[in-house]
């Protein structure tokens, strides 16, 4: 416990005692930091929450600048408690890390089964009102194009300015190159995704004429669909399932791959596997600069992982088989 005799009462307390005294072991004097993390402790007990791990609208309050408080202090108080959520996920607490500069930050919905399994509905049975074969061969992109997203949690702009030429069916395998942050990274596809892509390239070469340069080629067929009007037709198919105008706020395309690395993680906490060891792997895989953005992705919702795990089937179940028009 702190070298200051500080009384924790909240359901932390355990927690908090034993943080401040590996920091204390670790050399730091962690007297301030101490003294503020008892401020935490009564704000953690006044709003009687009787969970552990940190969540954003748990801490909503907290990182709030008050009347007449110094930048500077509003700064420590901030830091103490990102240092606090690091030790929490160190020890398999699931934790909201929040950010080092205080920013508004968008919230994204996070899409429980029903959902995506209403949504791909309205996506593999979408009809064209233009039956010319541009739009023909355009509705049949989206059914593989926004399962990538999810099933992979690429970025929009990964999937829709994805080259043939980097998709290797045979290994199973998408190499992205100079992602966000100049980052390149090897994305694997699972067995159903590659079948999928199979069937998807020998329709494409018959509607085209042979093998296009892009995966998902847009209006022009030597140019690949924009990541913008990819948002558009997400928007325009989520207007069309029964769960829009229901939800407090609207999913937009990036929800996909937010929903993939949320149930990704349900399943490995339902699985009982080490989140230690499997969340800097997942990091990679989604191309993130540090493992800060991974927990951004799990956390910046309301109660989201509680929803997604009392809803929610095993991830993967989830979207219907698409049908062959």
């Amino acid at each position: 416990m702190s070298k200051l005799n500080h009384s924790y009462k909240s359901i932390l307390k355990t927690h908090i005692e034993n943080f401040i005294a590996e920091k204390q072991g670790q050399g730091y004097a962690y007297h301030s930091q101490a003294y503020l993390m008892k401020n935490f402790d009564s704000y953690w007990a006044e709003r009687g929450y009787s969970f552990i791990g940190l969540t954003p609208a748990s801490l909503d309050d907290w990182i709030k600048k008050r009347d007449s408080e110094e930048a500077g202090y509003l700064h420590n108080r901030i830091a103490v408690i990102r240092e606090f959520s690091k030790y929490l996920n160190g020890i398999g607490i699931i934790s909201y890390i929040p950010p080092n500069v205080l920013r508004s930050q968008p919230l994204v919905h996070v899409l429980c089964d029903e959902e995506i399994t209403d949504l791909f509905e309205k996506i593999d049975n979408y009809i064209p009102g233009k039956k010319n074969a541009t739009h023909i061969r355009m509705a049949s992109e989206y059914p593989l194009l926004f399962r990538l997203i999810y099933c992979c949690g690429l970025r929009r702009s990964e999937a829709c300015l994805l080259p043939f030429s980097r998709l290797d069916l045979e290994k199973g395998i998408i190499t992205i190159i100079n992602a966000k942050g100049d980052k390149d990274r090897l994305v694997y596809l699972t067995d159903d995704i590659c079948q999928r892509f199979k069937a998807y390239l020998s329709m494409m070469c018959e509607q085209c004429g042979g093998e296009p340069e892009w995966v998902f080629p847009g209006n022009d067929i030597d140019k690949p669909l924009a990541p913008a009007t990819a948002g558009r037709v997400f928007n325009g198919f989520w207007r069309k399932t029964r769960f829009y105008g229901t939800t407090d706020i609207d999913p937009t395309i990036h929800s996909l791959r937010h929903t993939f690395v949320v149930k990704r993680i349900n399943l490995w906490m339902r699985e009982g596997i080490d989140m230690n060891v499997m969340l800097p792997y997942l990091s990679k895989y989604l191309g993130h600069k540090s493992m800060d953005e991974t927990y951004y992705y799990y956390h910046y919702v309301h109660e989201a992982a509680q929803i997604i795990r009392n809803k929610d089937t095993v991830a993967g179940k989830a979207i219907p088989k698409a049908r062959r028009r």
